[in-house]
């Protein structure tokens, strides 16, 4: 969106020491980030209005002319010679003259010069050559003044031509259709300066006719269109506009096309109300009476646009027409683009102007898919003012009438006829919202003065808000219809926090009602998931986001491994079959993104994923859990969410060098990374082997582990980690050895020592034993290092135990292993003797046989 400066100088008072710079800060500051100021009288900076005294050709070129120019007062010496090539030179002429030192569009830099014997001191302008318009007030040549009002000698050419403007280039969020006018951006500044908003003058005086009985309106799709309203003007006269309205669109971006035309864009840009102008001639008549028809579209009709496209409606496009209801033709695709049947060209004499609120939603429709973006789409797309639409159609057909003067005269003749037709069978009414000043001020963090009663009040009615009623400790306040995002008290707040800028906010901390248990472990979770992020990516996992959504084939392959009895969550609107369910686990997109790299020919991924799944009611239909929400069925249907953690690893686990070959990654592996990962958070980790148990049914039975960690209550299982089971691999057509994991965060969370304390280093040496165990194979390593920690922990002694070797073969019986078990042992306070650590390691011995372990014979 492009502002002009000058015109927001006469629609508000603002201080005359205000720079371009801090009128963007204010605006930006404001929400309306001004993405780039252009200044356009700098471009031109040292062009003047010159007037020609003499003419005569050049004795040296037969194209060239020999110029005596007098710039006034610009010229300290007086009239000089300048050299020009430009066919419609001629002495009398009043020119664009470039004094040497002037440096123009593109870098090109006048100086003197001497041209075929004589010396040229400037150069007489076209329009190309100062960055304007073609068609500004040109022929073939140089941009002649001689009908421009105020060129006078001297007189810098971007005041007379209106380039003497700085253009705002606004980057404007969809949400505020109100500062897609000059208007709306004005009542901006007015807040943010606390001045006043003079606005526009609305001057359209009725001489013709009643418009009884000439236009009549219907609207037959009151979904599509809520207000559409026309004016009849008479005996106007279609010319090129005047100079500086020419200059004002085209230094917005927008091209002149006729007096008429221009208006319609000029109040546009003005109050943010697209208009159009039909021939009123043009329009088929019932009898004397023309008669416009606001309808949907017939499947299949067809209409020429402005641009003499040719265009293909369906069902659902709002159209204005003419004639009949049934039999009439379409004029204009509402809220897009006019028809070319009713154009208005240099024959017209009567112009109906429109004005309407359309549909945003079926605005937007008809524009994408006939990939037609205009400026009036743009603005009704976003929701124009349905109640501003009289003051617009008002304010052009004054304009257009003004405008109408025959060149060279200065009365128009123009005649608009009186009264306005206006059909508004779904009146919109401005919102009305509550306000607690107290609120405002718990929510924004603020003194409470700042906005107390008077202070909300004074800044909201800047803004355009009245106020409706009061109440105990509440203002209500009228919404104006520009501001249709104006809907809740929290937008009222933060309109307040706009005008009082966010500097005004203290930078502390918001208070708390009280260090609840629900917000230290919020922080707690929090504090947990960044470490476990750190954990996985030191590991080489890459972090993956998926949709929160699964197909039911995903949910049976793949269940919630601590919630087989609810049944899933279904999308009442869903993306389609594969994405009909709220997913239950975030494995199975884990898998599809490692099955995608496999496709691509990437065999080694790690990736983790972070996220909520989405769990059934309770089981035992009691109260929901604490970070429960009402489910789509309503009643006592709840969705459980649960934050979960969880990866997928296949590949190489080491890579091939040199020196070494490649190892596949197992299961090991990975356990290794979530013993890292619980180490980190200082948490006692436990894994148990689940088999064919029904949680893990998408884990192959041979690798199948439920995860548990200490908690203050007891062991808790807190996930499950193992290889794919070969039916899930067949179905997501990934590779196999695929190990995958996946956390309960909550559980972790509360397991996770909030403060891990650092031990000094020891002062005394330590002492290792190692121990070959024969055990028999259905016996979990993990028990037996269990049982080693227990009994060296009630010596007080032990400090560490690790199994470094498991063996099945030559010299261990059937349905044996050989299990390597080193126990390091130290005392604070002194040094162990042999004595002390033959005690320990018979009664180690002793207290394993109870498993049925024997010490390793050989």
């Amino acid at each position: 969106m492009r502002v002009s400066g000058k015109w927001l100088n006469e629609l508000v008072d603002i201080p005359k020491d205000a720079t371009a710079a801090i009128i963007a800060e204010r605006l930006t500051a404001a929400g309306l980030e001004v993405e780039e100021i252009k200044d356009l009288g700098a471009q031109v900076e040292g062009v003047v209005v010159g007037r020609v005294m003499t003419c005569i050709p050049h004795e040296n070129a037969d194209k060239l002319k020999v110029c005596t120019v007098d710039a006034g007062a610009a010229t300290a010496d007086g009239p000089v010679t300048v050299v020009c090539g430009a066919p419609n030179v001629y002495e009398g002429a009043v020119v664009c003259f470039a004094q040497p030192g002037t440096v123009l569009p593109g870098n090109k830099a006048i100086a003197i010069a001497t041209v075929r014997g004589i010396e040229s001191r400037g150069m007489l302008c076209s329009s190309s050559e100062l960055g304007l318009p073609a068609d500004l007030g040109a022929t073939d040549g140089i941009l002649l003044l001689n009908d421009v009002e105020g060129a006078t000698l001297g007189t810098p050419i971007a005041q007379v031509l209106g380039c003497d403007d700085v253009i705002y280039t606004l980057g404007v969020t969809p949400n505020r259709p109100d500062a897609l006018s000059h208007l709306g951006v004005a009542r901006e500044l007015a807040a943010t300066f606390k001045t006043r908003l003079k606005g526009s003058n609305i001057n359209c005086p009725e001489r013709g006719g009643p418009i009884d009985g000439i236009v009549h309106v219907s609207i037959d799709d009151v979904d599509g269109c809520a207000r559409y309203a026309c004016r009849l003007i008479e005996d106007v006269v279609v010319q090129p506009s005047p100079a500086w309205l020419q200059a004002r669109l085209a230094a917005l971006g927008v091209r002149s096309i006729n007096n008429i035309v221009d208006v319609t864009n000029l109040v546009m840009l003005e109050r943010g109300i697209p208009l159009h102008a039909f021939d009123y001639d043009k329009i088929q008549k019932q009898g004397t009476r023309a008669n416009i028809v606001v309808r949907s579209a017939r499947a299949g009709e067809k209409i020429t646009t402005l641009d003499t496209k040719e265009r293909t409606l369906v069902e659902g496009d709002v159209v204005v027409a003419d004639g009949a209801v049934d039999a009439g033709r379409a004029i204009a695709i509402a809220g897009v683009m006019g028809g070319a049947e009713t154009e208005v060209t240099k024959t017209t004499t009567r112009v109906l102007i429109e004005g309407a609120h359309f549909s945003p939603s079926r605005v937007r429709r008809t524009a994408r898919r006939l990939d037609l973006h205009s400026e009036a789409s743009h603005r009704f797309e976003r929701g124009t003012d349905p109640n501003g639409v009289l003051q617009s159609i008002d304010r052009a057909a004054g304009l257009m009438a003004e405008f109408s003067a025959p060149t060279g005269t200065k009365e128009s003749k123009a005649r608009i006829a009186r009264g306005a037709v206006d059909t508004y069978p779904k009146k919109i009414a401005p919102a009305v919202v509550t306000l607690r000043p107290q609120r405002a001020a718990k929510l924004l963090g603020v003194n409470p003065k700042l906005v107390d009663e008077a202070s909300a009040s004074k800044m909201l009615l800047s803004l355009g808000l009245e106020v409706e009623g009061r109440e105990a400790e509440a203002i209500r306040f009228r919404v104006p219809t520009y501001r249709p995002d104006l809907l809740r008290e929290v937008d009222l707040i933060e309109e307040l926090l706009r005008l009082l800028g966010t500097d005004v906010v203290p930078s502390t901390l918001p208070a708390r009602a009280g260090e609840n248990e629900s917000v230290l472990f919020d922080e707690r979770r929090h504090r947990t998931l960044l470490s476990c992020r750190a954990a996985l990516q030191s590991a080489g996992y890459d972090e993956a986001v998926n949709l929160a959504f699964a197909s039911p084939t995903e949910v049976t392959l793949v269940p919630a491994w601590d919630d087989v009895s609810s049944d899933p969550i279904k999308v009442l609107n869903p993306l389609g079959e594969e994405r009909s369910l709220l997913r239950r686990s975030l494995l199975p997109g884990l898998i599809q993104n490692a099955a995608l790299n496999h496709r691509r020919g990437t065999a080694d991924v790690r990736l983790y994923e972070a996220a909520t799944v989405f769990l059934g009611k309770n089981p035992d239909g009691g109260v929901p859990h604490v970070d429960d929400r009402a489910g789509p069925a309503g009643g006592d249907a709840y969705v459980r969410e649960h934050p979960r953690l969880a990866g997928i690893a296949c590949g190489a686990g080491i890579a091939g060098s040199f020196d070494g070959k490649p190892r596949q990654l197992d299961f090991y592996d990975v356990k290794g990374h979530l013993e890292e990962l619980c180490a980190q958070l200082g948490v006692e980790v436990g894994f148990e082997a689940a088999g064919d148990d029904a949680k893990v049914s998408f884990l192959h039975p041979r690798s199948a582990c439920l995860v548990s960690v200490a908690t203050e209550q007891g062991d808790a299982v807190v996930g499950v980690i193992g290889e794919l089971h070969p039916d899930v691999e067949e179905h997501f057509e990934t590779r196999e050895g695929a190990v995958v994991f996946e956390l309960d965060l909550d559980v972790l969370a509360k397991a996770a020592r909030v403060k891990i304390t650092a031990r000094p280093l020891p002062r005394f040496p330590s002492v290792r034993r190692d121990f070959a165990l024969v055990v028999d194979q259905t016996l979990p390593a993990a028990t037996l290092r269990a049982r080693f920690e227990a009994c060296a922990a009630a010596e007080g002694l032990m400090e560490q135990v690790d199994i470094f070797d498991v063996y099945q073969g030559k010299g261990v019986a059937a349905g044996k292993k050989s299990i390597a078990v080193a126990v390091t042992l130290r005392a604070a306070d002194r040094t162990l003797t042999e004595a002390d650590v033959s005690r320990i390691s018979d009664a180690l011995v002793k207290d394993v046989a109870a498993l049925g372990a024997e010490v390793r014979a050989g």
